[in-house]
């Protein structure tokens, strides 16, 4: 006992050790001094006409003393985190400074850059990788703790998801608003719903310029998932929320799936926090509603009840993906294939195979007959004999390797894109997918090839739906890996991918919201204006033509077509009783040409607002 005290005296008795200046601390008080300044100087200089990226930002009106004033911020920081350093040796002050004031800057330059500027985010996730590994290995924000209470990580994760899903629901609502939605792809859409909540029927007059069930063109009873909130909100605008809300479900199965794995709590919210502000869930909704929203969420239950071996929700939850599109039972099989050759669950993966694959040939061969057929065309490149439809494409895949390799990269545009859309996907989740040495895992990757083996410009592209099922793959397959990591990879992996998510999110869809709800503001007075011509001026049972904006606002009616695909032979028809055309300034010189051909043709003036709107009515029903 007398030594056990002893040997504690002998201990506070040591001198404590002596500060010493290093490099390593000259470096990184020179850095954090260096973000901090920048920081102060952006916000000062933030609303500038020359912009941040410009060489004559900060120089152009520079006066001679700003560089020595400069300077003397840079030194006086220098010397005030080397005397805490000196005071509080103990402390980890300059790392966790300097990753903070590093992180503050990236996101105030990516806030003020813009979505052409992605030569900017690369350079600054540079930066920010170097960073975040010195941040690790000096354990940064050791102090938050991952064993907090399961309450308090599942707040934190309602409130991440309520946020996100806000701004993505908040961007298609004011999309609607400011009658910046076309009839493709959302006023069909519109006119679907309102005769589903009328008669049942999947139909639309505005899809393809006549009376036709939306199942003739794309097989998606999963939209009937909708109807009773469409019912109880009889809005376009909640079709637009329903689609933010049917996403950011997705935040659960992933979630259970990150703990089943054995995640900590903290690293949970973590990839809650990935999946939430994932830029291609949210860009994916930018040009409106489509069923392909249902993809990632129903995919994750799919892998989670796989991971839980609760085989009954795992079949419910696959039939229900079989509903989202005819195209939909390709992920099914892509995921029975990592069954059979990774877990050999031979029992699980044959029937998720087989059924899959016989469902969608009962439903192709019904679209062939009686609607419009699956749009194999969109494979056009990779398939020699237009006869042989999506069989083509495997065929090709399986004949020609070479032919097969140069399409993955070739653009119709011959330009990067196809690359740019690889990383745009891959780098928010540092390229975790490819954290593994389980070869067998890149299997899950495989779906890739829907959106890159095509010359379809749409489909390698986050800003549209076609992301939505590959995104439920690479989270899966990162989750996976996450949990398999070493603790430093796992940190240092995890925080890469939170500051690369966060700032494309700040490039890509902070942007869209800032712009239309920037639009719905300034010009409220003018969109009053048409609500007021199309819901009280223009009578609520007509049949109507109108433009492509519109459209969606006058939706409710049994026959609604839009303008420029009603025609026959090049001509226009003239069978529906009011013309509707929008003539707001940038909109209007298609609208004036099409008016002249119905001022021709027996229409006229039934009400105009300069710059707002025009009403034709065809004088045979003129009341």
């Amino acid at each position: 006992m007398n030594k056990h005290k002893s040997s504690i005296k002998a201990e506070i008795k040591q001198p404590a050790e002596k500060f010493k200046y290093s490099i390593e601390l000259f470096i990184t008080t020179f850095l954090s001094s260096y973000f901090l300044v920048s920081i102060f100087n952006l916000l000062l200089h933030i609303d500038d006409e020359i912009f941040y990226t410009s060489k004559d930002f900060l120089q152009a009106d520079a006066a001679p003393g700003s560089l020595i004033g400069h300077c003397a911020a840079l030194a006086f920081i220098m010397l005030l985190l080397t005397g805490l350093v000196a005071i509080f040796p103990k402390v980890n002050i300059v790392p966790n400074v300097l990753v903070s004031s590093a992180s503050i800057l990236a996101i105030i330059l990516m806030y003020k850059s813009n979505t052409s500027q992605y030569y900017t985010y690369f350079a600054v996730m540079l930066v920010m990788a170097i960073v975040m590994l010195y941040a690790t290995e000096k354990k940064c924000f050791s102090f938050i703790k991952a064993d907090f209470h399961t309450g308090i990580m599942w707040g934190a994760i309602v409130i991440i998801a309520l946020i996100c899903c806000f701004i993505v629901g908040a961007i298609g609502v004011y999309r609607y608003l400011t009658y910046s939605t076309p009839n493709f792809d959302f006023g069909l859409f519109c006119n679907m719903f309102y005769n589903m909540a009328e008669t049942g029927a999947p139909n639309s007059t505005s899809e393809r310029d006549m009376l036709l069930s939306h199942f003739a063109v794309h097989f998606s009873p999963i939209y009937y998932l909708m109807l009773p909130f469409y019912f109880i909100f009889r809005s376009p605008a909640t079709l637009q929320i329903l689609q933010a809300v049917v996403i950011y479900i997705g935040i659960i199965p992933i979630v259970l799936i990150a703990r089943k794995r054995g995640l900590s709590k903290k690293m949970t919210v973590a990839v809650a926090l990935l999946y939430a502000a994932y830029p291609a869930l949210s860009a994916g909704c930018f040009y409106d509603l489509h069923e392909n929203c249902f993809l990632v969420t129903l995919l994750l239950w799919v892998f989670y009840f796989f991971e839980t071996e609760k085989y009954i929700p795992l079949a419910i939850f696959s039939v229900l993906t079989l509903l989202v599109k005819e195209d939909a039972f390709i992920y099914l099989i892509f995921f029975a294939i990592y069954i059979l050759l990774s877990t050999k669950k031979w029992k699980i993966g044959i029937p998720m195979a087989i059924i899959p694959l016989i469902y969608f040939l009962i439903v192709s061969s019904l679209m062939e007959q009686y609607g419009t057929g699956i749009m194999s065309s969109r494979f056009g490149n990779m398939i020699y004999d237009s006869e042989d439809g999506l069989i083509g494409v495997i065929k090709t895949i399986l004949l020609n390797p070479g032919y097969t390799l140069t399409q993955i990269f070739a653009t119709s545009a011959g330009d990067t894109g196809k690359l740019k859309y690889l990383i745009q996907l891959l780098l928010p989740l540092a390229f975790l997918p490819f954290a593994t040495k389980k070869v067998s895992r890149l299997l899950l990757l495989t779906p890739i090839l829907l959106n890159i083996l095509t010359m379809y410009k749409y489909q390698p592209d986050i800003t549209f739906q076609y992301s939505f099922g590959i995104t439920a793959f690479i989270f899966y397959l990162a989750v996976m890996n996450l949990s398999e990591l070493k603790p430093f990879s796992k940190g240092y992996l995890t925080r890469v991918a939170i500051i690369a998510t966060v700032l494309m999110y700040l490039i890509v869809v902070i942007p869209k919201y800032s712009t239309y709800s920037k639009r719905y503001e300034e010009k409220s007075e003018l969109y009053s204006r048409i609500d007021y011509a199309l819901e009280e001026v223009l009578p609520e049972d007509a049949s109507v033509t109108c433009t492509t904006f519109l459209l969606a606002h006058i939706s409710e009616r049994d026959v609604i077509y839009e303008v420029n695909y009603h025609k026959e032979n090049g001509v226009y028809k003239t069978d529906t009783e009011y013309i509707v055309l929008d003539i707001r300034p940038g909109y209007d010189d298609d609208s004036l040409k099409i008016a002249e051909f119905y001022y021709a043709n027996g229409y006229v003036k039934y009400y105009r607002d300069e710059g707002a709107v025009l009403i034709l009515v065809d004088e045979n029903f003129e009341k």
